[in-house]
């Protein structure tokens, strides 16, 4: 076993021991502590948001929040809650650069991809994550982890944009939370009760950012496999995910079977 799978070696999270339900409380007291520190954050206005600064990586990327955010000012429906998460060098990533990011890994090293939906995961767990000056909760992964953040963004050199994959990976980190503040976030307080609830929001979204682009990669493997002769080509993969996608408001959340297949052989029951 390499250095890598060591390191990456994930327990699922979704299990129902004694050991899964803890993890699952400090869950919740970790997204509580991100939501309450948000509430704090000073709001801007449309036309001029303000910038909080979450994390200043080794190259001086910045990862930030402007708020408000978009959805604050929507005609019906509206999020008081909301930010935007944005990245120096290019702002704020869409659904579509993500996964179109996520899928360029996929096609330059299979290997690598693993590794990266590996970090996902924890990071949709908050797994890597460590107490700060004043209480702060911050993606903060250890030596050995960044060790193969570095080796995976080696070998896929043109995958990342300036920020680099830590950069991106700390974006995803703020992307959840945003998602939490706008579904968890009742008359300016925390609210996970609902144990129906507790993955919406973080969980769900980043689980989606493993799932579409795994989805969209065994589709283009499969056509790959039949290009000599197109009209064996099942399309099931791309219609599955359109459905999913319908189905759940834009989220597509992998079944247990899918993600223990997809992150083989870092996830283990």
């Amino acid at each position: 076993m390499s250095d890598c799978e060591n390191v990456l070696n994930t327990k699922l999270q979704t299990g129902r021991s004694r050991l899964d339900r803890e993890n699952k409380s400090q869950l919740k007291e970790k997204r509580i502590k991100r939501l309450n520190e948000a509430i704090f954050f000073k709001s801007g206005t449309r036309e001029n948001p303000k910038k909080h600064v979450i994390t200043v990586l080794p190259n001086n990327i910045e990862v930030y929040f402007l708020k408000p955010g978009k959805e604050v000012f929507r005609p019906e429906n509206r999020n008081l809650y909301d930010m935007t998460p944005m990245v120096s060098g290019v702002g704020l990533l869409s659904f579509n650069e993500i996964f179109d990011i996520i899928l360029k890994v996929s096609l330059t090293n299979k290997g690598q991809f693993k590794k990266l939906l590996t970090l996902i995961y924890r990071l949709a767990y908050m797994l890597d994550f460590e107490e700060m000056k004043g209480g702060k909760l911050r993606y903060a992964p250890n030596r050995q982890i960044l060790n193969c953040i570095e080796d995976i963004e080696k070998d896929c050199k043109n995958c990342f944009g300036s920020y680099g994959l830590l950069g991106f990976l700390n974006f995803l980190d703020i992307l959840g939370w945003n998602e939490d503040d706008k579904y968890h976030m009742i008359s300016n307080k925390p609210d996970f009760n609902n144990n129906a609830r507790f993955n919406i929001g973080r969980i769900n979204t980043l689980l989606s950012c493993i799932a579409i682009p795994c989805l969209a990669f065994d589709f283009v493997e499969h056509v790959l496999a039949k290009k000599d002769n197109p009209k064996n080509i099942n399309h099931n993969n791309i219609l599955d995910i359109i459905q999913r996608l319908i189905n759940s408001k834009g989220i597509c959340v992998p079944k247990r079977s899918e993600i223990l297949e997809w992150l083989k052989p870092y996830l283990y029951i």
